[in-house]
C-alpha cells in the first residue's frame, strides 16, 4: 500500500471516528431533553416517584466533649420529576437518654456558610432517646422558614455537608442517625406541589460515643433489664401503617399525614451490617437496633417559597450546564470535535499534497 492511500485511510478513520462520537454525543443530548418515554412513566409510577436519600461517610464514632466530626447527607432524585424538600436528621442513643443540649448539629449547602440545624418537633416514641434537626430554620409558628424548602429537579443529586459536636453530657454507648426528607413532587406544567407531600426515612448509620481520653465525661447509658431485643414481640409483624403509604422500618420510606398518632410503635430491627462490616472501628454501618420514623405535622408549603426553591434549583443546572460541572457529555463533546477537526485537518493535508504532485 502506497504511503499516499495509507494517509487517506488514516484520514478516513478519523473522520468516520469522529462522526460516531458526534452520533453518540446527539443522541445523549436528545436523551436529556426529549420528553420520557412510554415505559417511563410507567416505572416511574410503580416506584411512587420518591426522592432517595442516605448518608455518606459517617464517623464510626464521636467523642463526648469533643471536636464536631463530618459526613455528607445525600439526596438523589432519580424520578421523572421535580421536587422541593425540607431535609431533616434523627439521632437516637440506644440506652441513654438524648436531650436538644447533647448535641450541636451544623450544615453547609453547596457554595454557602455553615449554618446551624435547628431542633424540630417530633411526636415519636415515649422515651426521650431520639432528637430530630431540621437543616433550616423555624419560624415563630413551629413551621419551617421559606429558605428551609430546597428544590431538586429531575436527575439530580444534592449533597449537604453535616458537622455534629456532641458535649461532655451526651450519652456514651451506641447511637445512630437516620436521613429524612419530607418532600413533595411538583406538576410538571404549573410547577406546584401536587399533594401535601411525604416523608422519606431511610439508611441511617451507627456509630458510637466515647468519652474523653477513654474514661470520664459523658452520661452513662443504663444498663439494659432486658434481652436486648426492641419492645415489639417477636411476632408483631409491624407497627401500624398511618394514612398513605407509609411504612414503618428505618430503611423504607413513611408518608405521615396530619392524622398520624403520635403513638405509633417502634419498628422492626433494621438492617444487620454487613458480613465483614467492622463494628469497633471508626467507619459507621447499618443501625442494627430499632429506631422509629418521625411523627411530624406536616409543613407548609407556600407558593412562594416553592417557586423561590424551584427558581433556585433551575439557576443551579444552569449554572452546572454553562461548567461541565457534573455532566461527562461535554468533555465527550470537546472530545468528538477534537477528533472532527484532526480528521478534517489530515484530508486537507492530503489533498494539498495530491495537488502539489500533480502539479
Amino acid at each position: 500500500m502506497s504511503i499516499r492511500r495509507s494517509f487517506a485511510l488514516a484520514g478516513a478513520v478519523a473522520l468516520a471516528s469522529s462522526l460516531v462520537l458526534a452520533g453518540a454525543q446527539g443522541a445523549m443530548a436528545v436523551g436529556t431533553t426529549s420528553s420520557p418515554s412510554a415505559a417511563a412513566p410507567q416505572t416511574d409510577k410503580s416506584a411512587a416517584a420518591k426522592l432517595d436519600v442516605s448518608l455518606d461517610g459517617v464517623p464510626g464514632s464521636f467523642i463526648a466533649g469533643g471536636g464536631g466530626r463530618m459526613f455528607t447527607y445525600v439526596v438523589s432524585n432519580k424520578s421523572a420529576h421535580d421536587f422541593v424538600l425540607f431535609p431533616l436528621l434523627k439521632f437516637k442513643s440506644r440506652a441513654g437518654e438524648l436531650q436538644p443540649t447533647d448535641l450541636k448539629v451544623e450544615y453547609q449547602l453547596p457554595g454557602e456558610d455553615w449554618r446551624t440545624a435547628v431542633v424540630a418537633p417530633d411526636k415519636s416514641g415515649a422515651k426521650k432517646d431520639s432528637v430530630l434537626f431540621l437543616l433550616g430554620g423555624l419560624g415563630t409558628d413551629g413551621n419551617p422558614l421559606p429558605d428551609a424548602l430546597l428544590g431538586l429537579n429531575r436527575g439530580r443529586t444534592l449533597k449537604i455537608d453535616i458537622r455534629t459536636t456532641f458535649t461532655e453530657d451526651a450519652p456514651l454507648g451506641k447511637a445512630g442517625v437516620v436521613p429524612v426528607s419530607y418532600s413533595a413532587q411538583l406538576d410538571d406544567e404549573t410547577h406546584m406541589p401536587i399533594d401535601n407531600g411525604d416523608m422519606t426515612f431511610e439508611g441511617g448509620s451507627r456509630f458510637v460515643i466515647k468519652a474523653q481520653g477513654g474514661g470520664g465525661g459523658g452520661k452513662p447509658s443504663p444498663t439494659p433489664t432486658h434481652s436486648g431485643k426492641p419492645s415489639p414481640t417477636p411476632s408483631q409483624t409491624g407497627s401500624p401503617k398511618p394514612t398513605g403509604s407509609a411504612t414503618s422500618t428505618p430503611t423504607e420510606t413513611a408518608s405521615p399525614t396530619p392524622t398520624q398518632s403520635a403513638s405509633q410503635t417502634p419498628t422492626s430491627p433494621a438492617t444487620t451490617p454487613a458480613p465483614g462490616a467492622s463494628t469497633t472501628g471508626d467507619a459507621g454501618g447499618p443501625i442494627d437496633f430499632p429506631v422509629e420514623p418521625p411523627v411530624i405535622t406536616p409543613p407548609k408549603l407556600p407558593a412562594d417559597a416553592v417557586a423561590k426553591a424551584k427558581s433556585k434549583a433551575d439557576n443551579s443546572d444552569k449554572a452546572l450546564a454553562q461548567t461541565g460541572g457534573g455532566d461527562n457529555t461535554t468533555a465527550i463533546a470537546a472530545a468528538g470535535g477534537a477528533v472532527l477537526l484532526a480528521g478534517a485537518g489530515t484530508l486537507v493535508v492530503l489533498r494539498r499534497r495530491k495537488a502539489a504532485q500533480q502539479g
